[in-house]
């Protein structure tokens, strides 16, 4: 390019340059919802990435620990001149992943011009490098105060985002929390751990906690006895408890049911059952088919004897570990809320054996994990590990002498041989036989250990399918039974057992009957899922029973056997309607989960579909749906070479010929050979092929369980066919036409409002009026049925919130004009220009006429006086300094345009161009990602 061409292109952008800068300029590059420190309490700094003490971090709150658990941080400014009352304000962090949020403790005053700081380890919010997240705060009323937002990939090590004197924000280095964000903490005053006030912020829980009442229809299976069954009955649900019970037609006086959803189930309500026995973090493995050639075809005789298995390392804990390891798929909180998921797909609502850690993403939704926190009685414990001549057990003891002890899950004697029963006389022996026992096995015991157990009170766990499959015998529950022992029933876990209670309920029944001669009836079996484990840990104050005051923890199940009890013995997966958690309707038929207000995602089956709702909001990774997770976890699990070499942080160092052959060396047979196991045991081929093919397994004799229990045929919707229960359903959708308000329509079957319109295709289920005034909500929702232009009075004030300029501000005769605000002077002329005698929340904020109010420590209403006349008056200020600025830049362009014309027309012939640069640019990296 030659030196005129240059000077014309360099007088163009010197042109360009004139008229951009003859547009409004910002400030404003990163974003916020304001641009100036308003009158309200704001969001003053946030550290994103807190840097490790190897790295020279820095420990922000002075706990002694340093990075991202314990030192991210977001401080909150009260530029007032009011000490303002924050207690129960919303702090909030949203993101692709979801929200979460927390709740300000109690008698939390933030005073005028300070500062308080949340820390991670205070509040359990975390900010996401790698997407960006928006972080807000609200008050009680759920008023949006003030909102940051950061892109993805843009925070670096402590360095932090604040806003300066002027509103405006930028990067911060170093971070300034507790102090202005012009200064910087003196190392001399100790720094910053010991010098500012630190706030704490409780977990909300969302949508963890079911809020509202709604009412199930169908034959009650109470659990409370025998003969405690309710042919035709209602279950109201209430805020996650059991509200009421009755008969049909003999509703309690004082039940109100107006615009209370009630939805029939056509099927029989359950307690949802209690997997007392698992090791659920294992179980997106599929069955483990092991081979006993390396025994010379001998059985195994102990729990110690097939981990020696050259495949076991391989199949089972090698695929576990790939699938959540950190420096491999990186996938256990997905897998957890997979696995979770084919434990509620079984009317499982309650699984012992979960991973020690106990993170939000899983521990706190779907089904409640025992060893965590649940109504208070959470003092458990849990030994997995084998039981020591010198184990002392001091916990054990002090807890069942003072009463505090809920539960101990102890395995013990799983295996046929003589050392498994001697473990049982280390426990007699170092005095850790107690009451609250849950024995887990126990295979190898005898009538006098379980005569031992009966005297105190211990409960034993039986898993037949696992203890066939591996050991090709089972516990001698008829013995426990015998001598008094209280006997739960639950799978183990996926590789050597079934995929939830409901399934292994076939093996108890068919044990039962084709080999201890029917020693157990058809209740006590389904007491072994359901009462059993809630009484043998201390929760049958909670749940196990469907009782007013329990927790609403259930399970629907279609109604084809007379027999209720026989009826969920042999229930399968196409059968199941309905998992309810605390209230929470998580899996089920669509339909009904519609019904009940719940957004859901399909999950296909053989002939049959279910559905799923596993999002949460106010937990980590809360908006991860099913189908991505799933998906996920299936590709994970082919172990691909060339996924894996990409995804696997193990695999940073090497070359993929170095992973190849560390893969193939350590995992040999595992890429390609395995799969993600199902989620429905109806249709899994594989699970029956392998249980038909072991030779343990069948040792008792020939154990086909498909022909038994799952050869059933289903109609086109996925229903059952073969039912003795009023067996006629001329329309073929699921109900009989003893319960289908619509037996001549498939697409419908329940009327709850009574007006002749069926539930799926009414807009408004619940309200035989429907919607009168045409606006989109249902009468019995609306607070203006006959307005169409409003909808909702959150106040009560009698304006609604459309029309309302104070919607939080209850104004009922006090509101002359009819504004929705209480009259803030004696003509009720003007509210918004005067101060307001009104009693109001403390920072609560509002604007009237451009007047920006905040109410101060007294309850007073505080307001800017005449702001738009101050705004009208800087802006013309402004205005006049903006044109004599752009006069002055004008002026220096046209002096360089013309020293740049002059300089063009030189020296054409010159070879050397100066615009020509000499030296390469070097590219400015971006910031080292933090650590996940």
């Amino acid at each position: 390019m030659s030196r005129r061409s240059n000077a014309h292109s360099m007088c163009w952008i010197v042109i360009v340059s004139f008229l951009i800068s003859t547009l409004p300029i910002s400030n404003d590059t990163i974003r916020s919802t304001s641009a100036e420190i308003p009158n309200h309490v704001v969001i003053n700094e946030i550290l994103v990435s807190p840097n490790k003490e190897d790295y020279n971090g820095t420990d922000w709150n002075g706990d002694g620990k340093f990075g991202l658990y314990t030192d991210m941080f977001l401080e909150l400014y009260n530029p007032t001149s009011n000490d303002i009352n924050i207690s129960n304000w919303i702090l909030e962090v949203s993101g692709e992943d979801g929200s979460q949020s927390c709740s300000i403790g109690w008698d939390t005053i933030l005073p005028s011009g300070e500062y308080l700081v949340f820390y991670r380890v205070d509040s359990d919010l975390e900010f996401n490098y790698f997407t960006g997240n928006t972080v807000k705060v609200l008050d009680t009323s759920n008023n949006l105060l003030d909102s940051f937002s950061f892109e993805a990939y843009d925070s670096d090590w402590d360095i932090s985002y604040g806003r300066d004197s002027e509103g405006n924000w930028s990067k911060i280095d170093p971070p300034t929390p507790g102090i202005s964000n012009s200064e910087v903490w003196p190392s001399e005053d100790g720094g910053p751990g010991t010098n500012h006030p630190i706030g704490s912020c409780y977990p909300n829980t969302g949508d963890l906690y079911h809020d509202g009442s709604y009412v199930l229809k169908g034959r009650i299976v109470t659990m409370e006895s025998e003969g405690s069954v309710i042919d035709y009955g209602n279950v109201m649900v209430t805020n996650g408890l059991i509200e009421a019970i009755w008969e049909d037609g003999s509703i309690p006086s004082e039940i109100n049911l107006q615009g209370i959803p009630i939805v029939e189930t056509a099927g029989t309500i359950y307690p949802g059952i209690i997997d007392a026995h698992n090791h659920i973090h294992y179980n997106m493995v599929p069955l483990w088919d092991y081979s006993l050639d390396h025994r010379n075809g001998d059985f195994y005789e102990n729990r110690y004897q097939w981990r020696n298995n050259p495949t076991y390392s391989i199949d089972v804990t090698g695929a576990k570990s790939l699938i959540q390891g950190w420096d491999y798929w990186d996938l256990e909180h997905e897998s957890m809320k997979y696995v979770e998921v084919r434990a509620i797909a079984g009317g499982t609502t309650a699984v012992q054996g979960n991973p020690t850690s106990d993170d939000d993403e899983f521990a706190s939704i779907l089904a409640r994990n025992i060893e965590y926190y649940n109504f208070g009685r959470d003092y458990m414990h849990t030994k997995v590990t084998e039981l020591e001549d010198d184990y002392i057990g001091n916990h054990i003891k002090n807890g069942n002498q003072s009463g505090e002890l809920d539960a101990w899950f102890l395995h013990l004697a799983e295996g046929t041989d003589e050392s498994s029963r001697a473990e049982f006389d280390i426990l007699v022996n170092n005095e850790l036989l107690v009451g609250e026992l849950m024995l887990i096995h126990g295979t190898g015991l005898g009538q006098p250990e379980f005569s031992a157990m009966g005297d105190v009170g211990a409960d034993l766990v039986w898993s037949p399918t696992s203890n066939l499959l591996l050991y090709g015998d089972t516990t001698d529950v008829v013995t426990a039974k015998q001598e008094g022992v209280t006997i739960s029933l639950a799978p183990d876990w996926s590789p050597s057992g079934t995929k939830n209670p409901l399934h292994e309920l076939k093996m108890a029944d068919w044990l039962d009957s084709n080999r201890f001669g029917d020693v157990f009836t058809d209740y006590e079996l389904v007491q072994m899922v359901t009462s059993n484990p809630a009484d043998g840990m201390n929760w049958n104050e909670h749940v196990g029973r469907i009782k007013v005051g329990l927790s609403a923890d259930l399970m629907v199940v279609d109604s084809f056997r007379n027999d209720p009890y026989r009826n969920l013995i042999e229930s399968i997966d196409p059968d199941m309607k309905l998992t309810i958690v605390g209230g929470l309707p998580l899996f089920g038929d669509e339909f009904l989960l519609t019904q009940l207000g719940v957004g859901s995602e399909v999950i296909l089956g053989n002939g049959f579909s279910k559905s799923v709702d596993i999002t949460f909001n106010g937990v980590p990774k809360g908006g991860q749906t099913w189908s991505s997770i799933s998906q996920d976890l299936e590709n994970a699990m082919k172990f691909d070479m060339n996924e894996m070499y990409d995804s696997f942080n193990y695999a940073n160092t090497m070359t993929f010929s170095e992973f190849e052959d560390w893969f193939n060396g350590k995992y040999p047979g595992l890429s390609g050979g395995t799969h993600l196991d199902s989620v429905f045991t109806y249709g899994d081929d594989y699970y029956f092929e392998t249980l038909n093919k072991s030779i343990p397994f069948n040792s008792l004799g020939n154990i086909d369980l498909w022909s038994a229990y799952y050869n059933i045929e289903l109609n086109d919707n996925g229903y059952r066919l073969n039912s003795e229960i009023n067996n006629v359903d001329t329309d073929e959708d699921g109900y009989s036409d003893w319960t289908d308000a619509f037996p001549n329509d498939p697409t419908e079957w329940y009327d709850s409002d009574g007006d002749g319109v069926g539930n799926n295709k009414d807009p408004c289920p619940n309200d035989a009026l429907d919607d009168t005034d045409n606006d989109g909500v249902c009468g019995d929702q609306d607070d203006f049925p006959y307005d169409a232009d409003e909808t909702k009075d959150s106040d009560n004030d009698g304006v609604g919130d459309n029309s309302d300029l104070c919607p939080s501000e209850d104004a009922s005769n006090k509101d002359v004009d009819q504004d929705g605000c209480i009259d803030e002077s004696e003509n009720n002329s003007n509210d918004g220009n005067s101060q307001n005698d009104a009693v109001c929340s403390f920072g609560q904020v509002k604007n009237v006429d451009c007047n920006d109010c905040v109410c101060s420590n007294s309850g007073d209403w505080v307001c800017t006086e005449k702001a738009c006349e101050q705004a009208s008056s800087l802006e013309s200020e402004s205005s006049q300094k903006t044109t004599l600025i752009v006069i002055i830049i004008a002026l220096i362009f046209i002096t360089i345009i013309s020293v740049t014309l002059f300089l063009g027309s030189r020296k054409n012939n010159s070879d050397f161009s100066q615009w020509d640069s000499t030296e390469e640019v070097k590219m400015k990296l971006p910031p080292r990602k933090p650590p996940a």
